[in-house]
């Protein structure tokens, strides 16, 4: 369990790090469910959110447990799944921060820094997830205070394969013609290969 203990180990400290006030050093036993309203603020969640992010937290957890367990077959399912999810969405939630994109983060960033070209963006690479993990670790939208070297180095314009444009689920949709309709936000931008919205990556 030491892979577990680890990565939790980090989650805290970066949550430290970044967001002092909201999060003191002496927090150990964190509530991880009620953190994000203390760490982004300027957000609300709803019920289906907040049941979407502590579903993601449960699932960070068994996958810090197969890490530490070297299941690779688990690994793969679950990496799978997170690309897949992520080929629509900026975040987790959509578009929305929270801590379980940061426990993702933690957790998956030094799988992702091991990974080969060919396993980040070649054929059946995980280009998702790589520009997610990027995004996160640079995005203003996080604000997470990550020294430069300890950042996953990513090139985002080192793309071996383009994926084919996938289409957003029929939920998704109907929730943008919902908010399209009563007049809560624009159209969302399609997500380029390697990048999120907002990535400034280039300026770190």
């Amino acid at each position: 369990m030491a892979t577990a203990s680890a990565s939790t180990a980090s989650l805290l400290s970066l949550l430290h790090r970044s967001f002092p006030s909201a999060v003191p050093s002496t927090s150990v036993d964190l509530d991880l469910q009620k953190v994000s309203l203390k760490i982004f603020p300027s957000y609300t969640y709803g019920d289906a959110e907040q049941a979407e992010m502590d579903q993601w937290l449960v699932n960070i957890t068994s996958v810090t447990e197969t890490l530490a367990k070297a299941d690779a077959a688990a690994l793969s399912e679950f990496l799978t799944t997170l690309n897949k999810h992520l080929a629509t969405r900026t975040t987790l939630l959509g578009a929305k921060p929270s801590v379980a994109d940061i426990a993702v983060y933690t957790a998956l960033g030094p799988v992702v820094e091991k990974w080969s070209a060919d396993e980040r963006t070649g054929e059946n690479g995980y280009h998702h997830i790589v520009r997610y993990i990027d995004f996160v670790q640079n995005a203003p939208l996080f604000g997470l205070k990550i020294p430069a070297e300890e950042k996953i180095e990513i090139d985002v314009n080192d793309v071996k394969v383009v994926p084919k444009p996938v289409q957003p689920p029929k939920e998704e949709k109907e929730k943008k013609k919902e908010k399209k309709a009563t007049g809560q936000g624009g159209a969302e931008k399609n997500l380029v290969v390697g990048r999120g919205k907002n990535n400034n990556s280039n300026n770190n």
